[in-house]
């Protein structure tokens, strides 16, 4: 959905993928995943204003990648649930910087970080994000395909 459907002059017009030194004390990795999104207004939920599913989204997209990343295997790990503070509206068009670390690897467990800040680094939504990896057996078996 985030690189085909909203892929549009309207909707996601770029975006970019970095990975940069994480300055944050609650990361487990010296390492975070960062993501430019270039905003049209075609998102909006109120003239001048993304969507708040559209926060959601962003999030969640930036927190699932750093999973996978993390634990780099064939299935990509799922999201089990997520928890979204919105602090102020996403203004659209705009270029906005998601940024995601690790918080804690457990098992098939990992808890990631994530936020949205605007272009003079504003906080405008955070996240914590719980990601369950697939079982052995299922990794094994989509090796085999």
């Amino acid at each position: 959905m985030f690189e085909y459907t909203l892929y549009t002059e309207r909707g996601i017009r770029a975006h970019l993928l970095l990975r940069r030194p994480c300055s944050e004390l609650d990361s487990i990795l010296s390492t975070e995943d960062c993501m430019l999104v270039s905003i049209g207004d075609g998102l909006d939920g109120k003239a001048g204003r993304a969507h708040g599913g559209f926060n959601a989204l962003l999030l969640d997209q930036i927190s699932g990648g750093l999973a996978h990343r993390a634990r780099p295997v064939r299935i990509p790990p799922a999201t089990a649930t997520i928890t979204i503070d919105y602090k102020a509206p996403i203004s659209t068009p705009s270029v906005v910087l998601c940024r995601a670390w690790p918080l804690e690897m457990s098992g098939r467990k990992i808890w990631v970080k994530a936020v949205i800040e605007d272009e003079r680094g504003k906080l405008l939504a955070s996240s914590k994000s719980l990601f369950v990896y697939a079982k052995q057996t299922d990794l094994e078996a989509a090796e085999k395909l």
